[in-house]
């Protein structure tokens, strides 16, 4: 289930008084950003530019958000939470959660999606794979030293290995952050150990691959 509802992501902690200290913070920020933007550009503009981009956070949105986490925080029903700025969606098996949630009074856009379960946990569907195992890396930050070491171990092994497009692009750029989408796809558990002989901790998770 996905659904709009402003301010949704001060729900990201599902504590009442955390939920009003960061409204309490936006209210103020939002009243200091009114008093900063302009310049040349008249009250009226001013007014304009800040109210499209920052609606008001009234009291029935400040209501409907401690409702929503009480929902939350009471129910019993095995879920997931997630937020992005004014949207948020609900994972779970059980739509009674749901039946509670459009009841809220300022949600909109609700949508509904099923996910069809059709590959055991921890695999990767491919048409036509070549390798039998995926690692996805972690998002860390190397040292130029060990930027170079990650090069020279990928250049010396492409052979053996499938290395992700967005991996290859940022091995040729001047950047050090490793992102946890970046992966390889190999064919012997080895490779992980020699990868952990050049960066140790470097392997988020691996998966493995299936045939579609």
């Amino acid at each position: 289930m996905s659904f709009y509802l402003a301010e949704v992501s001060a729900l990201k902690t599902l504590d009442h008084a955390y939920i009003n200290v960061i409204i309490d913070r936006r209210k103020l920020w939002r009243e200091v950003a009114h008093q900063r933007i302009g310049g040349g550009v008249n009250v009226k503009s001013r007014q304009t530019i800040v109210s499209r981009r920052w609606k008001e956070i009234t009291d029935d949105t400040v209501e409907d958000l401690h409702e929503l986490a009480d929902i939350l925080i009471k129910t019993s029903i095995d879920h997931k939470f997630v937020t992005s700025v004014n949207h948020a969606y609900v994972y779970t098996n059980n739509i009674t959660l749901f039946k509670r949630i459009v009841k809220l009074t300022n949600i909109q856009d609700i949508g509904y999606s099923e996910a069809v379960i059709n590959r055991p946990k921890d695999t990767i569907k491919l048409a036509n794979p070549k390798y039998p195992y995926r690692s996805y890396l972690k998002s860390v930050k190397l040292s130029p030293k060990e930027k170079e070491n990650i090069i020279n171990f990928f250049s010396n092994q492409q052979d053996y290995m499938r290395i992700s497009p967005a991996l290859v692009k940022w091995l040729l750029t001047p950047y050090h952050r490793t992102q946890d989408y970046f992966f390889i796809d190999y064919d012997n558990e080895s490779w992980l150990v020699m990868l952990g002989l050049v960066k140790p901790g470097l392997i988020r998770k691996t998966v493995n691959i299936i045939s579609a």
